[in-house]
């Protein structure tokens, strides 16, 4: 090993255990930090931020990785390394350590105002913390990528190679095909009273663990809390946590929630078992948009489907005894009733995409033009209006629902709808090398579900960073990303479901 590869990767090591430390504090502060601890973890956090930053920008690393860049006798995944810390280079090494302190102290305030604001349904409360992150987050387009138009700046931060003049043509092209399966689905009635009964929380938590454990989470290297908003975050290669919640409507919503989020975790603690990456910038997923494919995956293709719920219905029936009288039939067209709704976490698979839509058109408007603060939730409520075809009761369901803005992810939002994209792919790929639909749906009603998450691991999981999102889904399909096996996967689904 070269005296700079060594350096390379030391000082890598360093830094994710950086970023680990960091992880825990937000993970802790979104789960149990007492209210009035808030201030002074908000100055902790911009204190390990800024440390982050200081580490990652030394000389000594950057020179390294120019000697690098370009050295034909690297492994693959050192080659990966260094394509990883290029990158960083090229963009946010390249901010001041004292913004980056700034943005920590300011995202710890912000998150706690989100929290209040939301809870009394008070956006003149978060609009000025809201205001602060967007001129902040202009800053940093303009630092990292002088070039680009400022929120293609971001969308790249998240997804390597987005930018508008992509997403744009594909966002209408979705838009327009799910109005159109929602013009055709409408008039068909489903009842899903049933899920909005009252349930036992306890006993549906147990549920939903167990649906966890059959995934493959494996509680020694993870943990389950409950927050304001689920997520998932890796403190180290073999400590991965999830949240939840229990405070939506349904009673189908924690489930979908534990899921999704089972998915995600599956992905970054297995990258950190193959040994070539773990513990390093590349022992993860790739990217925001491969990472919700396979959470989406997990929550809606195979957690709506009709063969995941012949295995796993009798167990919920049992937690929850007014599903006793409730058909699998009647269960399984109501966790898959179309229906325009607020909130986007519990949007059903067909108008989900929309909700993303909208939110992109927001961050379009407060990054490429003017705009008044407090004419936001007035032009959310429009747009949900003409998007969504849905009327927004109030902030709370409307422009407070999401954290995202909280924490400063401007450009993220759009990841979510190429997961979809991306896991349509890689499920069609998925029942090719399976034989046919069938004999998925076989291993799904078996209730024993290694043989997914073993394809999963080999086709995606294991390589971690390596390949750029680009290139790993034309290793597994064969072909660049586009929306068509979504489109189909879909209409499909729906056509059979109401029997247009």
């Amino acid at each position: 090993m070269t005296a700079e590869l060594e350096l390379l990767k030391s000082q890598d090591k360093k830094i994710m255990q950086l970023k680990g430390v960091e992880a825990l504090l937000s993970w802790d502060q979104e789960t149990i930090l007492p209210e009035k601890a808030n201030d002074y973890r908000s100055e902790q956090m911009g204190l390990i931020s800024s440390i982050i930053q200081e580490e990652a920008t030394k000389d000594n690393l950057r020179n390294a990785v120019e000697v690098l860049s370009g050295d034909d006798s690297l492994s693959l995944e050192d080659k990966a390394l260094v394509r990883y810390y290029n990158r960083f280079f090229q963009g946010e090494a390249n901010l001041p350590v004292s913004l980056v302190k700034q943005e920590g102290e300011l995202l710890g305030k912000s998150h706690q105002a989100w929290v209040k604001a939301r809870q009394n349904d008070d956006f003149a409360a978060f609009a000025p913390y809201l205001s602060a992150l967007i001129e902040l987050a202009k800053k940093k387009a303009k630092i990292i990528a002088p070039e680009k138009n400022s929120y293609d700046a971001l969308l790249d931060l998240y997804e390597e190679g987005l930018n508008q003049e992509m997403l744009d043509p594909l966002f209408d092209d979705l838009k327009r095909s799910t109005h159109e399966l929602m013009d055709k689905i409408k008039s068909a009635k489903v009842n899903d009273e049933f899920l909005f009964k009252p349930y036992d929380e306890k006993a549906l938590h147990s549920f939903s663990l167990e649906l966890n454990k059959k995934m493959g989470f494996d509680y020694l290297r993870g943990y389950v809390a409950l927050s304001a908003h689920p997520f998932t975050t890796s403190i180290g290669p073999d400590d991965v946590r999830i949240t939840t919640r229990y405070t939506d409507p349904s009673l189908f919503d924690p489930i979908s929630s534990i899921v999704h989020e089972t998915g995600h975790a599956l992905y970054d603690s297995h990258a950190s078992l193959n040994p070539a990456i773990r513990g390093t910038s590349i022992g993860q997923g790739v990217s925001m948009g491969i990472h919700e494919s396979q959470s989406r995956f997990w929550e809606n293709m195979m957690g709506r489907s009709y063969a995941y719920w012949q295995s796993m219905y009798p167990s919920l029936q049992e937690c929850i005894p007014h599903l006793r009288d409730v058909s699998l039939e009647d269960f399984y067209k109501a966790i898959n009733k179309v229906n325009p709704s607020a909130i986007r976490v519990n949007a059903d698979e067909v108008t989900y995409n929309l909700h993303i839509i909208l939110r992109y058109e927001m961050e379009k408007l407060l990054f490429n033009g003017e705009y008044n603060i407090n004419e936001l939730p007035q032009k959310w409520n429009e747009l949900s209006k003409q998007i969504i075809r849905y009327e927004v009761k109030n902030d709370s369901e409307g422009i407070l629902q999401d954290v995202h803005w909280a924490g400063g992810l401007f450009g993220y939002f759009p990841t979510y709808s190429l997961g979809n994209l991306y896991s349509a792919t890689f499920r069609k790929k998925m029942i090719e090398d399976f034989g046919g639909e069938d004999n998925l749906n076989a291993i799904l009603k078996s209730g024993s579900w290694c043989e997914i998450t073993k394809w999963q691991n080999e086709n995606i999981w294991k390589y971690g960073g390596i390949y750029t999102p680009s290139q790993l889904v034309e290793r597994v399909s064969g072909k660049s990303l586009d929306a068509d096996a979504f489109k189909v996967y879909l209409i499909e689904k729906y056509t059979r479901i109401y029997n247009l």
